[in-house]
């Protein structure tokens, strides 16, 4: 894998932070019953997974073409189904809501669809370089070393 460097280190936790926020909040907009709005989250959290995942393997994705066959790609190689199908299953969770706002089938599905996206999203920031350490980072977790270093000045 490409070395990256400092600013496509940064755009590349920008990115996940972001997705996983938006991953949340269509989690959020889910429990409200906002279907549609958490079909936007989830169209934009997958996204910037997989713009993520290309960004730490050297390659830049322009329009949501190439994002999708990127996804697909890597749905292929990784043999992970939920990646894979992650935007034909947002395709349909337009329709799939108005049903379910119609009364004509149960949220269910909606909730597969969910489940579905949220999994191929964390896949793909396991699959991204530094996954583990950027999960750590995104959670917080390096906070207590940023206030020991600032604590000792900084000095080794």
């Amino acid at each position: 894998m490409p070395e990256l460097t400092k600013k496509d280190e940064a755009r590349m936790l920008r990115y996940r932070g972001q997705s996983l926020r938006l991953l949340q909040d269509a989690m959020d907009e889910i429990r409200g019953n906002r279907w549609l709005r958490c079909e936007e989250l989830l169209w934009g959290s997958l996204t910037l997974a997989v713009k993520g995942v290309a960004l730490g393997r050297g390659r830049e994705l322009d329009g949501l073409k190439a994002v999708e066959e990127y996804a697909s790609e890597l749905g292929q190689e990784s043999r992970d189904r939920r990646i894979r199908e992650a935007f034909t299953k947002l395709a349909s969770f337009g329709e799939t809501a108005d049903r379910v706002r119609e009364s004509r089938i149960r949220a269910d599905h909606l909730v597969a669809t969910l489940e579905d996206v949220t999994g191929a999203v964390e896949r793909l920031w396991d699959m991204a370089p530094g996954g583990d350490l950027l999960s750590r980072f995104v959670e917080g977790e390096f906070d207590e070393l940023d206030e020991m270093d600032r604590g000792s000045g900084g000095a080794d």
